[in-house]
């Protein structure tokens, strides 16, 4: 049975792994790749053209948005619950304009663990008892 802690303690979780992700992804894009493919990407980064301001500016609000909405969700407010998924969305949408990504496994790790928690935050939040303490 999900109760109140359990949840806000998904949603420490769910910030704690965009804040790990977030921070291995811009500090050590490529530590665990082999050393052949560390050269190539960053090789094709040298040569990959610059995103463009808009998507720059969409993906800062998404971020923004995301942690926003994680705070409004931790304090059990509907609104939280709206820009989550509005926030979820645009954030897959906009991975069609990075171009091509490499993944480790630490980072695969993270990004599957926090597809898996934004799903059940989501379905709690809106299936679950709990959805009547959302004001």
């Amino acid at each position: 049975m999900m109760n109140k802690i359990i949840f806000k303690r998904l949603i420490i979780a769910e910030v704690f792994l965009g804040i790990i992700g977030l921070w291995k992804y811009l500090s050590y894009p490529y530590s665990l790749a082999p050393e052949d493919l560390k050269n190539a990407m960053r090789m094709y980064d040298e040569i990959a053209p610059a995103g463009d301001n808009f998507t720059l500016i969409i993906g800062l609000l998404v971020l923004f948005g995301y942690f926003f909405s994680l705070f409004l969700l931790y304090r059990f407010k509907k609104l939280g619950r709206q820009i989550y998924i509005l926030v979820t969305a645009l954030a897959i949408l906009i991975v069609f304009s990075f171009g091509y990504v490499v993944f480790d496994p630490l980072e695969y790790l993270i990004e599957g663990s926090s597809l898996i928690l934004s799903g059940f935050i989501i379905s709690v939040s809106y299936f679950s008892k709990l959805e009547k303490e959302f004001k």
